[in-house]
Parts: structure tokens; sequence; C-alpha cells
């Protein structure tokens, strides 16, 4: 045997070796850590994965509306959470899995991903004061991120999901473009709107996985001076906390030393996001309606109210609100023209006590920022960029055309370098 190949097969197996380390380690940070944030629904033992890839070693969560083989797909909700077994793995875990990955931990979940926590079930709490929400709905992957179980979790974004729990607890959270990563096998809530994406502790762990899920299919990108649009009605938003545009205001002028800032107008995410309430309660109606009308008592309180509202949507309504959408996607993606990336707040207030449902004023405002690039399809990530006076974290968001992913996870590399005290 060629000594080369005795090297090669020592080395795997010492990967391998660590990988089974990591795992053991990470399931005892879940339970030691996560447990007691209400962040897990079921822990995952020696779950199958590649040999080796370019995740062997990394414990991967996985949002519980995600088919995994011989798991309930549980929702976020009590009867569904002990119902049948999915039969296979959903793509997006396939993915991880040949990637070498352990997808070791279900992770807690708002209810149907819908804005509200089944009132039988505890919210996941947020890592860096447990009196506060990780977020939703991908609130225990975040969570679970944030306590350093594990290096990455999946999630799902239909609304910034996966962007504000990143925000309130102070990860990275990445809603790649419109349709790059797979939704199949994962529970819908508005299939025009739905994303699968990525929280991790950092871009690099970012960029990471989700390279391999889509099998090394991306370029690096060499950003040798990037040029952001900062979104200044954003930032002059009266519902966004003064403290929170202050924070990021700080961040940007940090910025100004190695990148170009200009400033861009975003009325034109405004315009495009006052439609996203029609396009959403109908899809959600067309999904839930049968559930609703045969068995509602299947949905927590604020779930039911929430989809029940969601049948008032007509299909003329619905059809109006597509054709609205369409008519300002140019000029939503027009503020784009001579800038690399766009930068803005990540959400209008800090962690509060618990998720506040969509049809509550502080849910109503909760998205402002993250639902546009739902509406267009664009790419978007959050990282953080600061802590409050109470020591709360605070992101900021990037936003890229669409199809630039690589272009907007290089970038906020490199705004995470230049940042770097924003991390806690």
């Amino acid at each position: 045997m060629d000594d080369r190949t005795v090297d090669t097969d020592r080395s795997l197996a010492e990967r391998q070796a660590q990988a089974r380390l990591n795992l053991a380690e990470a399931s005892e940070r879940l339970e030691r850590l996560g447990r007691p944030l209400n962040a897990v629904v079921r822990s995952i033992s020696t779950p199958p994965r590649a040999s080796d890839g370019p995740l062997l070693g990394m414990p991967i969560a996985v949002k519980d509306m995600f088919d995994v083989a011989g798991q309930p797909r549980g929702n976020g909700n009590p009867e569904d959470m002990v119902g049948p077994t999915a039969l296979a793995d959903a793509p997006a875990i396939t993915a991880l899995r040949a990637a070498g990955a352990d997808v070791f931990a279900l992770a807690a979940m708002l209810e149907y991903a819908a804005g509200a926590q089944h009132p039988d079930l505890a919210e996941a709490r947020n890592p860096v004061d447990p009196r506060l929400t990780a977020g939703g709905s991908s609130g225990g992957s975040a969570a679970l991120v944030g306590a350093g179980v594990c290096p990455a979790a999946l999630g799902t974004d239909t609304g910034g999901s996966i962007r504000l729990p990143a925000h309130y607890c102070g990860v990275v959270g990445f809603k790649p473009s419109f349709g790059t990563l797979p939704v199949d096998g994962v529970q819908p809530l508005s299939p025009t709107l739905d994303h699968v994406g990525i929280i991790a502790k950092d871009v690099q762990t970012t960029a990471t996985v989700f390279d391999a899920m889509r099998g090394g299919a991306g370029e690096p990108v060499v950003t040798p001076h990037l040029t952001i649009g900062v979104l200044v009605g954003q930032l002059a938003d009266p519902r966004l906390d003064p403290e929170l545009a202050a924070i990021v205001s700080s961040a940007v002028d940090t910025l100004r030393a190695s990148v170009t800032i200009v400033e861009v107008d975003s009325t034109a995410l405004d315009a495009v996001n006052a439609w996203m309430g029609d396009i959403i309660s109908y899809e959600v109606w067309q999904i839930h309606g049968a559930a609703m009308t045969d068995r509602p008592d299947h949905f927590g309180a604020p779930t039911a109210r929430r989809f029940r509202s969601a049948g008032t949507i007509t299909e003329t309504e619905y059809e109006a609100a597509l054709s609205a959408r369409d008519s300002l996607l140019p000029a939503a993606l027009a503020l784009l023209d001579g800038v690399d990336v766009l930068v803005g707040p990540a959400g209008p207030y800090v962690a509060p006590a618990v998720s506040p449902p969509g049809d509550t004023p502080e849910g109503a405002i909760e998205g402002i920022f993250t639902q546009p690039y739902n509406m267009t399809g664009q790419p978007a990530i959050v990282l953080p960029c600061g802590t409050t006076a109470d020591g709360l974290p605070v992101g900021l968001q990037l936003a890229a055309a669409v199809g630039a992913d690589d272009l907007l996870l290089a970038a906020a590399s490199v705004v995470e370098r230049t940042i770097g005290g924003g991390r806690r």
C-alpha cells in the first residue's frame, strides 16, 4: 500500500473519531444548555451520515418542521409531535447527511411557523437572557446556536423567521435567494414566500453549510472594495427603537473606513412589503383551511385566530396582491444599482419577553425590515453589530441581488471582520 494512502486513511479515521467526539459533546450540551431554554424537541442518537464530507464533525440541529426519517414532523403542535413518523428525509436533510453532518436534534418552533406559540408548549428562551424569547418561528434553532450547543442549525423563513431570531440571540441568520435550497419535505406556510435557510455562529460557518448543501456549487467571490447602500429610510423609521438605530448607524460608520457607503432610499421596499399580508394569508388558508374547518381545536388559540382571519382573503384580492408585487419588483430590485449590497436594521426592537402574534401591534411591526426580501426573493443575512445598554444583541441586515448569494456571504464576511466587536 502506498504511504500516501495510509496517511489519507489515517487522516480520515482521525477525522471520523473527532466527529464522534464532537457529536457526543454536542449531545451533552443539548441536554445541559438546550433543554433549560426549551429549545429542544428531541435528540437523535447516532444519526446516519456519509463517512466523509465537508461537514464531517459538524453537529447540526433542525427546526421541527422538516421531514427527518423516523421522526414526527412536530410543527410546534402537541398533536403533530406525537404523530406518524416521516418515511424519508427532506432533501435539505439528505444534503446535510451526504456532506457528513450529524443531524442530531430537532429544535423548537412557533406553531406551524405562523407567528404564535402553542399555549401547551413552552416557548424557546433567549440564551443571552432566558427571561426573553429566542424569537420565531425558528427560535429553537437560534437558541441552540446562541447557547453554543452546535455551530449551525436549519430553519425556515417566510417573513423573517430565521433573521429575527438571529437578531435577538446574537447569531448569524441567512435566507438564501428564493428556491436556492429545496423546501420539499418541509411544512409549508406560504409557498410564494417560504425559504429554507441557516442559522450559525458566524458567517464562515454559514457559508460552509450553504455550499455543502448545494453540493459545493459556490464560487469564491473576491471583494477588493465593496460599495454598500445604507437604507436611510429604514434607519429613520419612527417604529425603530432609537437605541437600535444608533447602534446600527455606528456600525455603518465603522464600515466607512474600508468600504464605500452611499445612501439609498428604501421606499420601494416598503411599497412591495405592503402587499405581503394578502399573499401570505390566502396561501395559509389554502394549506390549513380544511383543518381549521374540520378540527379547529387542533390548533392553539393564537394560531387558530390567525388562520381564521386568513380565510377572509378572497382569490381576487390575492391575485391583485401578486400583480401589485410584480409591478413593484423592478423598483425594489433597482435599489442595488451601483451598489454591491444593501444594509439596514434587522428588527425594530430587541428580543421581547414572548413572541408577539402577528395580529398584535408589536407583531404587526416585527418583520418590517425582514419581510420585503421574502417578497423580492433576494438573499438576506443578519449578523450581530452590537449590544444595547442592557447587554441585548442587535443585528444588522445585508441583502444582495437575486442569485448573488455568494457575493452576499463574501460581503457579510467583510462586514463581520470590520465590526467584529458586535459578536457576543
